[in-house]
């Protein structure tokens, strides 16, 4: 195994930051590989006769930079990234079966597009109102949409007046978090989340710290020792079906951590994107203790990805705050999108697109048992993902290289880790998308394939 070292350092910088150039151009160049393991902070500043604080920093820098990863027990590695990260939604080469994101099934949305945009031409009033600028909350009969899309996927603690209209969930707990938090707070989530949040906290100069969960969610005994020792200002959670992992938490456990959060005085945004293709029935935070919930729903997971809609219900104290961090980021949603959201919502569209995606998701999870029968997997059957832990002595990240070569894309665990959480040994991988059922099972049997393999031999010479 190769070390990697830098070449001489810029003498015009700080040596820190010449180091982290110096990564991020070796990085560009591809003389460091993703998913590469970095040198030790000793053997690195011994090498370049500096100190191990200047490669602590230089280290800490490139991570903010997103160029590296940090692993605890295992070392620093070049951050990886799927050759599709930039690329999602560009037409893939036909060999590649891509279940790497989390995208809603092709149900003909194209189609209905086409015709409610063709029925909006004719009306030139509502086109003019269309194009007007909108209060950051959004039109009236817009909001009252969007109560009806938070009623129709199980959400009854919503009202009118609390409602806002966002740019789908991204921007949604994006405004949640901002109308809490301030550059150097302390967030909290689930060890496993959505990368999504991670980044609105390394943006925002937050300090995120993930949770130890179990098969019902976040442990609540883990979740109090950490406002203790964090003071956190929010916690940011999946309850109907954590993204990646998939577990769903009860109403008892719900309760449970709600009593920490309230004596803690700790604010939950939950993010639901995923939860409102589920049963309606599965319980909420929104539902159980809409007092100390900021709710976050969107249509891009249970619609279409391109359909940038979200709702976002806070408590009345937080709803001006809410409001201006809406205004400050983008003013308003446009207006055209949220009308076809609402248009497919009121006339039962978007209730029909559900349940035949419910009925194709069903199905798929079925054919994704009878081929990984007997293995470790996490899955809800009208859920997008399946989470799949490894045996040893395999490794999230080198699996998923493995299968990318087989022309098959599913994310590493490590994609999912809050903060320096470390992470069980897994992949997650998407049954939803354009991925058509003789691809899913060619892509299955890739998988299973792999797992007969024995994996790489470690070379531990340094």
């Amino acid at each position: 195994m190769t070390i990697w070292h830098p070449p001489e350092l810029n003498p015009e910088q700080p040596k820190y930051k010449a180091l982290a150039d110096a990564m991020a151009t070796a990085i560009a160049a591809g003389e460091l590989q993703p998913g590469q393991k970095l040198p030790t902070h000793r053997h690195l500043a011994d090498r370049l006769g500096v100190t191990v604080g200047t490669v602590t920093r230089a280290y800490a820098e490139a991570e903010k930079r997103q160029l590296i990863e940090s692993r605890v027990g295992s070392g620093t590695y070049v951050r990886s990234y799927n050759s599709t990260e930039f690329a999602i939604g560009e037409p893939l080469p036909e060999e590649i079966v891509d279940l790497s994101y989390s995208i809603a099934l092709n149900v003909d949305q194209a189609g209905q597009l086409a015709e409610d945009l063709a029925s909006l031409s004719g009306n030139r009033p509502l086109l003019k109102q269309l194009l007007n600028y909108q209060t950051p909350g959004g039109l009236l009969r817009h909001r009252e949409a969007g109560l009806q899309w938070l009623q129709m996927t199980g959400i009854d603690s919503g009202d009118l007046e609390r409602l806002l209209i966002t740019n789908g969930g991204q921007h949604g707990f994006h405004t949640a978090t901002a109308a809490l938090c301030r550059a150097g707070d302390t967030v909290l989530s689930a060890g496993l989340t959505y990368p999504g949040f991670s980044l609105v906290a390394q943006q925002m100069g937050l300090r995120h710290i993930g949770i130890e969960s179990d098969s019902d969610g976040v442990i609540p005994e883990a979740l109090n020792t950490a406002c203790l020792r964090f003071k956190p200002r929010l916690i940011y959670l999946n309850t109907r079906v954590n993204n990646p992992s998939c577990e769903q938490t009860s109403a008892e456990r719900i309760d449970q951590l709600a009593e920490i959060l309230q004596r803690h005085q700790v604010w939950v945004v939950e993010d639901d994107v995923q939860g409102c293709l589920l049963d309606a029935s599965q319980p909420s935070f929104a539902n159980r203790h809409p007092e100390i919930t900021l709710f976050v729903s969107g249509t891009s997971k249970a619609l279409t990805g391109g359909l940038r809609v979200g709702y976002l219900l806070p408590p009345k104290p937080l709803l001006r705050a809410a409001a201006s961090a809406i205004r400050s980021s983008c003013w308003m949603t446009a207006p055209l999108m949220v009308e076809i959201a609402s248009r497919w919502i009121t006339s039962g569209v978007a209730s029909r697109f559900i349940i035949e995606q419910q009925r194709q998701l069903t199905q798929r999870h079925a054919l994704v048992r009878q081929v990984l029968t007997g293995l470790d997997l996490h899955s809800v059957d009208y859920g997008l993902n399946v989470w799949l832990l490894l045996p040893e002595p395999r490794r999230g990240q080198e699996f998923c290289q493995s299968l990318e070569r087989q022309k098959v894309m599913a994310k590493p665990s490590a994609a999912f880790a809050a903060g320096h959480f470390n992470a069980l040994q897994a992949i997650r991988f998407c049954v939803g998308g354009d991925t058509s059922l003789p691809a899913l099972e060619k892509a299955l049997h890739i998988i299973q394939g792999e797992l007969q393999q024995p994996g790489p031999e470690f070379d531990i010479a340094h």
